[in-house]
């Protein structure tokens, strides 16, 4: 079992661990993790390779980390115990269409730094082949996500998130079976709690609200990487060209009447550019130190190094400049920004439809879509 389970880790742990790099001005990337006893937080390999220092956001710095590459987990020690109450671990194995919940710190760099809870059931019980140790979920895993705790009803540890597999299909989401995550803690004598027991007593809030107190935020600092070709160091000069997609990252510049091809070459020689968007409508070039998700646009043709490439999320939504469907809107977000509102969006499943007012910084999202007609100054994205 291990053997193909490691292998397949392999396969696609190079695909997904770059949704996991954020733009935190203090941190170089982040990602999730949950204590399984009072010293202890479990979380991925990928969230804690390469630190010279990992903090657990409210706890300090980690005194100790315990990882293992193949399976893609590690545990961290903090020098104070945590007083909360813990996550057990099911003694069960998970079921096909059991209602699960991911719990982490999704997109911390857009969103709001606090926990957030995502929620779907059991796709297959072994994603790839027989025993692989890859639970296939329908719960959206975002980037941030990964390590952190995916629980039942009775908010018992199931499996820790990992990822998807391709952002342009839809959820194809992943966790690593909690039956992994108990032989890697049995392996280094680590303790941690197993229960059969099924609540049914407390509401699914309360049980949501119980399990957020042990889910923590896991930052990465002094990554010690080399700088990957393409990078912000050297500038991109090997682009993954994308029409109709618009890249959506940190504009740093902004070139008005200018060709594509014009755009490409400042982008390509810039030592801050690593992509671009450049509207054929009315020929104007946006250059950008990053870039994280895709969106459609007709009027769009974007570039984007290959190692952005690599975690590039295509979301999906199709985004249209001065447009609005009026109605629907069931939530406002105020003071959002573009990023943070698509994100917003792409994180509720109630979320049909987004609209953001650029002048005002309002998002709206929206659970119904009706006629599409021009609004000056809304960007308007269909899931």
């Amino acid at each position: 079992m291990a053997t193909r389970f490691f292998g397949l880790k392999l396969a696609f742990c190079a695909a997904i661990a770059s949704m996991f790099q954020v733009s935190a001005v203090f941190a170089d990337s982040s990602g999730s993790g949950f204590f399984i006893n009072s010293f202890w937080v479990m979380t991925n390999d990928h969230v804690v390779e390469d630190c010279t220092r990992i903090e657990v956001v409210g706890f300090g710095k980690a005194q100790d980390v315990l990882r293992d590459p193949d399976s893609d987990l590690a545990v961290v020690r903090l020098e104070q115990p945590f007083r909360g109450q813990v996550l057990p671990f099911r003694a069960r194995a998970p079921r096909l269409a059991e209602n699960l919940h991911a719990l982490g710190y999704p997109l911390s760099d857009v969103l709001s730094a606090s926990v957030r809870v995502t929620s779907g059931s059991v796709s297959a019980l072994n994603a790839f082949e027989l025993d692989d140790g890859l639970i296939q979920i329908s719960v959206p895993i975002q980037p941030g996500n990964s390590g952190g705790p995916v629980i039942d009803d009775s908010g018992h540890v199931a499996g820790v998130a990992v990822g998807i597999l391709n952002r342009s299909a839809q959820n194809v989401n992943f966790a690593i079976s909690g039956a992994i995550a108990q032989d890697f803690l049995d392996r280094r004598a680590i303790g941690y709690e197993v229960t059969n027991q099924i609540s049914d007593q407390d509401s699914l809030p309360d049980v949501i609200e119980r399990a957020a107190t042990a889910t923590v935020q896991i930052k990465c600092f002094g990554s010690e990487r080399p700088p990957a070709p393409g990078s912000a160091a050297q500038g991109a000069g090997d682009l993954v060209i994308s029409r109709g997609r618009d890249v959506i990252g940190f504009d740093y510049r902004f070139l008005r009447d200018i060709t594509l091809s014009a755009c490409r070459g400042v982008c390509e020689n810039d030592r801050r550019g690593r992509a671009f968007t450049f509207n054929t409508r009315h020929n104007a070039c946006f250059l950008k130190e990053d870039g994280a998700i895709l969106v459609t646009n007709a009027d769009a043709i974007s570039g984007y190094d290959r190692v952005l490439a690599v975690g590039m999320t295509d979301t999906g939504f199709i985004i249209s400049a001065d447009m609005d469907s009026p109605g629907g809107d069931y939530k406002r977000i105020r003071q959002s920004n573009f990023i943070g509102c698509i994100a917003d969006c792409a994180l509720d499943w109630q979320c049909k439809a987004f609209a953001y007012v650029r002048d005002t910084k309002d998002c709206w999202l929206k659970d119904r879509v009706g006629r599409v007609e021009r609004m000056p100054g809304v960007e308007f994205g269909l899931k």
